[in-house]
């Protein structure tokens, strides 16, 4: 995978999505469910913020990048709009986490991040810092 170190709207981005998962955080809800926050910056630098949503039925969560990119393209925002994703884990004892994490998007959202600009810049980490690279890049044998 090509990755590029972070560009300082990229920090800022990750800062917010930090921001984001601490004011969302609920642990009485689901005893504490793993909640993800993610934030996607669109080419005119507006960014919006996403939540994962945790169900009591597996099939009815939803990740939190769906949730912000539904957000950007509902406020009027074209597919090839969004530039940049991010999902920031939030710190739980039961996932070896003491602070917040950048985590890498699921298949699931890959798949959707590919269908929605493929050129998009997905942060990830590699060796433990955050990178960043292209969605495509996280697909690497998806050819349709």
């Amino acid at each position: 995978m090509d990755t590029k170190p972070l560009s300082d709207s990229d920090r800022e981005l990750i800062d917010r999505v930090i921001k984001t998962n601490e004011r969302s955080f609920d642990d009485s809800f689901f005893e504490g469910a793993h909640i993800v926050a993610a934030g996607v910056r669109t080419t005119d630098r507006t960014v919006y913020d996403g939540v994962s949503l945790p169900a009591a039925i597996g099939r009815a969560s939803l990740c939190a990048e769906p949730v912000a990119i539904g957000s950007a393209v509902a406020d009027g925002h074209n597919h090839d709009d969004i530039e940049t994703c991010v999902a920031i884990s939030y710190p739980m004892d039961g996932h070896d986490a003491e602070d917040h994490r950048v985590v890498p998007p699921c298949g699931v959202c890959r798949e959707m991040l590919v269908d929605y600009n493929d050129e998009m810049r997905v942060i990830v980490t590699e060796d433990g810092e955050p990178r960043v690279t292209r969605a495509v890049e996280l697909l690497p044998g998806r050819t349709w």
